[in-house]
């Protein structure tokens, strides 16, 4: 927060700060002479020098040239928008390599764009101009590029598509929550900060031909609101991406000693026009220069009134939060689709000047300081900017005229309008005190029995800063440590194990006033300490309550073992031929010190001497709890005992020990409640011991065990401990109208919770939700199943699944208002119609591998808006074996259904049919015209009659049955009689099925009959055959097989 009055108003995860400026905006107006410019485009100067004004920037030390440049371009809003290019002078269809600078907007339209942008890939080498494998020639080659468009006069703006550093992948690699591991604290945070360190050096490398520094518009975690993107939403929760911006920004201002940014913001449109859609990430206004937002129209249907409309209203919204904030406002990436324009048949020529002519039409959105599209990488899929004159026979692109009369308009200001941007003198308006949580983030999970509390305090030394738990009053005290976080450890108590616990930050400042801040935390740590028993100076706490059988004899005392203090039980009348030798110890008013309806894990060693064990080969151990009044339940009973010879052994002072440790789990959360103490045994079996055995470190945990991940479960809505923050960070929107997510006790199917849906249908005409599955296997399955309560609203349900890279989608109904089951055939799903490049492909078992996502959408029908609520619970993917199968997927034989029809007619050939189980001197197979059951051909081998073993014809090759309900083939023999069999084997053990024997002989062709049943596996039928077993007759005989044949 800056100079000027302020206020604080403390929240659960968040600082919300109110500033009033202390300075007033200072319009500035100039009158300059217009010089002519190609296309005879009219000039205005939207600044000129003026007497020093303060502004609020990120960077209190930012260079003179910087300040100036954000006041360059907030004064430049309402009277023109800058037009930018990404890779303006290195990518293009029109450039060819000549020494002069070029640039695909200047061949278009006769000059360059007033905003140039590159991207951190071209530092990685990635992207010209970088060169591969070469990060200090990359960064040269950067900053020399930037030098050329700087002395033209030129803005730069430099984003950041950061490769993923979990997994080593691409920016678009969304696997490995890589926030929570760049975070300070987290295993990855070396590696950030080693990219972090790159961009420092090439910003304080990036200089004039005087020496200063070139200011840069750092856009950082761009449309972070979407999916594509591993900082995006369904990976990244809204705290997460708060921290990780800040931390880029302090790191690079503050920690690397950059002066030359100014930071945009830009999640991806649409917002509905809705401030706080849009600022569901914002990272603070000490953190953002640039209020952006990024936004691409629809190729299929490009410049419709909707699409404009909502743009408008998202500027706008845009506009009036900059003017309230003191922030510049932009359109900071924009385009005719995702994909670009077509190279032909676009459906909007006019786009250009249809989205310029609605912007300028709206006094708040038209106050844009600059609007930049992306780069022409090449034609089908990244054309940005139409080109003029292309090479190759490709002439002037069709959107050209309009790009020309976009440029024309004296609205647009490129390269040569760009006048005055370094001449404001600015002073930087004075920092507030700051306080802000690194880590842990607001509803992030905690599962470590000790983390780190960080807190960065800025721009004013506290007097002191701690933290406080909930529910207790203690403040625990924070130091600053080397990485200039205020921390501390803690340690989350048992009773928040498997719970959520507040924690609230205060730091105290010298003029009394005290910041705060509240996270929430949910803490699923595997174990928790919450008592033990080390023995180190006596044994309090532990008393002997006896043995079984009484004639075993014990006394306890406190001994030191190999300089370790221990409890020693010196045991008489233990004999070899007693299998229950029990030594039972309890823990002293154990329930007035620790809660036992928290313990439920006990752990404890023990040192047996091996002698014990030397009179009997089955000698054992167990160790044993019971929670008294109840004696009955012995924990550990069944999951403890182990053979004394094959326990680990230790040597101490000249005697042999056995190592016995203990683990028992107390499962029944009921009687630990009721529990009145905690008593552990230790029970022999077969045992002869006259001595003394040693226990030591008792100690009794608190546990938290996830439940067992299913694959087939997208949700049942149980496990986010009652927290609709927590369910919003699984399931997050998708884009569109306002949607939103909570849980809802009274619409589920089963458990206690579903899952409540409200959404609106307005300008965008649809509002959607997603869910990550993270590419789990449903390969196995056949349908997709839901509780559904519909609204009967009546509009388009869309249940939309990403596999294997591939939108694919299915359209419940809404029109009734009854609840119950839906089940969706995988099918019956289709690659979602905007997906143009995978239209027609259906899915399959090999795709069904890698199913990514789930969402949600509803779709406006006819235009109507309208507010309504949608209820879901318990999403999975089952395996129906009644229904069809799935198709096995690949190319080839088996990799789709067999439909109805002829499967093998052999009038050209055998179609790899061949002789196997051959105990009758078959001949191998040929076609022949002496028998046909249809058309003029069969499938032929001759063998002996007298070798009743018989033989198989056979095709060994994977079909897919699951389509039909019956498979038959036609058989007749020459001469003689033999029974035969039509089979199929099915599935990786081969199942054999068939027909049952049928007699056949030489009067006709007989059909056998498989009626198939898709429990066999008939999707993955192995192999097609007939056997055929003689029965009567001498010498040799044909075998004729024809028309094998599948029907419905």
């Amino acid at each position: 927060m800056k100079i000027g009055k302020w206020l604080v108003f403390f929240m659960s995860s968040t600082i919300v700060l109110s500033t009033i400026s202390a300075y007033a905006q200072t319009s500035v107006t100039s009158s300059v002479s217009l010089s002519t410019v190609s296309q005879a485009k009219k000039q205005k100067n939207p600044s000129k020098p003026n007497s020093k004004r303060v502004e609020n920037l990120v960077d209190p030390l930012a260079t003179d040239d910087t300040k100036s440049l954000f006041a360059y371009l907030k004064d430049v809003r309402g009277k023109q928008v800058l037009f930018g290019h990404q890779h303006a002078i290195d990518e293009g269809l029109t450039l060819i390599g000549s020494k002069e600078l070029e640039s695909e907007v200047k061949n278009s339209v006769g000059d360059f764009p007033a905003v140039f942008g590159w991207d951190t890939l071209s530092l990685e080498g990635k992207e010209k101009p970088g060169v591969p494998n070469d990060p200090k020639q990359s960064r040269a080659n950067l900053v020399a590029s930037m030098k050329k468009v700087h002395k033209l006069g030129g803005i730069i703006a430099l984003s950041a598509h950061m490769p993923n550093f979990v997994t080593g992948g691409s920016f678009n690699d969304t696997t490995g929550n890589v926030v929570e591991h760049i975070l300070p604290g987290g295993d990855k945070n070396a590696e950030f900060n080693s990219f972090l360190d790159n961009i420092a050096q090439f910003a304080k490398e990036l200089k004039d031909d005087k020496g200063k520094q070139i200011p840069i518009l750092f856009r950082p975690f761009h449309e972070q609101n979407g999916s594509w993107f591993w900082w995006g939403a369904k990976t990244t929760t809204p705290s997460q991406y708060i921290e990780i911006y800040r931390y880029t920004v302090e790191y690079l201002r503050d920690k690397k000693g950059v002066h030359n940014f100014l930071y945009v913001y830009s999640p991806n449109g649409t917002f509905g026009g809705s401030e706080a859609n849009y600022l569901t990430t914002y990272p603070g206004d000490d953190y953002v220069d640039i209020l952006g937002m990024d936004q691409y129209d629809n190729q299929s249907n490009p410049g419709t009134t909707q699409f404009l409309t909502n743009l408008v209203k998202d500027l706008e919204m845009i506009s009036k939060l900059a003017d309230t904030k003191g922030k510049i406002a932009a359109f900071s990436e924009f385009g005719y689709s995702p994909q670009g324009m077509k190279t032909t048949g676009n459906g909007d020529l006019k786009w250009f000047t249809k989205v310029l002519n609605a912007i300028k039409a709206d006094r708040n959105a038209k106050r844009i300081a600059y609007m930049q599209t992306w780069a022409n990488f090449g034609l089908n899929g990244n054309l940005f900017v139409p080109y003029n004159d292309a090479p190759n026979g490709l002439g002037d692109h069709e959107l050209l005229p309009d790009f020309i009369n976009y440029y024309k308009d004296p609205y647009t200001a490129f390269l040569r309008e760009v006048k005055g941007v370094y001449n404001n003198k600015v002073e930087a308006a004075k920092e507030q005190p700051f306080m802000h949580i690194a880590s842990p983030t607001d509803n992030a999970t905690v599962k470590t029995a000790t983390t780190k509390i960080r807190v960065r305090v800025l721009n004013q030394k506290p007097s002191k800063v701690v933290y406080v738990v909930e529910g207790s009053s203690k403040e625990v005290p924070m130091k600053l440590d080397a990485d200039g976080y205020y921390s501390a450890n803690w340690s989350p108590v048992s009773k928040f194990n498997g719970k959520s616990v507040k924690i609230t930050v205060k730091s105290y400042m010298p003029n009394k006033t005290v910041m705060k801040q509240t996270v929430n935390v949910f803490v699923k740590v595997p174990e928790i300490l919450i008592k033990q028993f080390t023995f180190d100076r006596d044994i309090k706490g532990i008393r002997n309550i006896g043995t079984w059988p009484d004639t075993i004899k014990t006394n306890f005392e406190h001994a030191r073992l190999n300089g370790n203090g221990k409890l020693k039980i010196n045991i008489t009348g233990m004999v070899r031929t007693d299998t229950w030798q029990e030594i039972k110890l309890e823990l002293s008013n154990i329930k007035d010190i620790v809660p036992l309806s928290n313990v439920n894990r006990v752990k404890f060693d023990v040192l047996v001497p091996v002698s014990a064990g030397q009179q009997n080969a089955n000698a054992s151990l167990r160790g044993i709890i019971m929670l008294p009044p109840d004696w009955n339940e012995k924990y550990g009973m069944t999951t403890t005992e182990k053979a004394l010879a094959n326990l680990q052994t230790v040597t101490i002072n000249r005697v042999k020990y056995a190592e016995f440790p203990v683990m028992i789990d107390l499962n029944d959360p009921a009687k630990l409640s009721a529990a009145k103490g905690l008593v552990l045994s230790i029970v022999g079996n077969g045992l002869e011991l006259n001595g003394a055995v040693y226990v030591d470190n008792i100690k009794l945990f608190s546990t938290y065990t996830e439940t067992p991940t299913d694959p087939a479960l997208v949700d049942d809505f149980e496990s986010y401990q009652g927290s609709n923050a927590v369910l919003q960070q699984k399931f997050v929107k998708a884009g569109g109208d306002t949607i939103t997510v909570s849980l809802d006790g009274s619409h589920k199917s089963s458990g206690t919770y579903a899952m409540k849906v409200d959404y609106t249908l307005a300008g965008s005409g649809y509002a959607g939700v997603t869910k990550s599955l993270g590419g789990v296997d449903w390969s196995r399955f056949n349908k997709l199943k839901f509780w559904l309560t519909p609204d009967g609203k009546d509009q388009k349900l869309v249940i939309q699944l990403r596999v294997d890279g591939v939108y694919y989608e299915a359209y419940p109904s809404l029109a009734s208002t009854t609840p119950g089951w839906v089940e969706l055939h995988f099918n019956d799903f289709t690659v979602a119609p905007w997906d143009t490049a995978n239209l027609g492909k259906k899915l399959n078992k090999i795709s069904l591998k890698n199913v990514q996502d789930f969402a949600i959408y509803v779709n406006s029908k006819n235009g109507t808006t309208l507010s309504s609520t949608l209820y879901f619970d318990d999403i999975k993917a089952i395996y129906d074996a009644t229904a069809a199968s799935v198709p096995n997927g690949g190319t080839g034989p088996g990799s789709t259904p067999e439909q109805p029809g002829t499967l093998y007619d052999f009038e050209t050939g055998v179609q790899g049919w061949e002789v196997e189980q051959n105990q009758a001197n078959a001949t191998t197979p040929t076609i022949t015209t002496d028998a046909a059951a249809k058309g003029t051909h069969s499938l032929t081998s001759t063998f002996d009659l007298t070798k009743t073993g018989g033989f198989e014809l056979t095709k060994v090759q994977v079909v897919d049955l699951s389509a039909v309900k019956t498979i038959s083939a036609k058989v007749k023999i020459s001469t003689g009689t033999a029974n035969a069999r039509l089979y199929i084997k099915t599935g990786s053990n081969w199942q054999w099925h068939d027909s049952g024997m049928v007699a056949v002989d030489s009067s006709e062709f007989k059909t056998l009959t498989i009626s198939l049943n898709p429990a066999w596996g008939i999707d993955n039928v192995k192999s097609i055959g007939v056997k055929i077993e003689p029965t009567s007759g001498t010498g040799n005989a044909s075998v004729y097989v024809d028309d094998v044949a599948l029907s419905e």
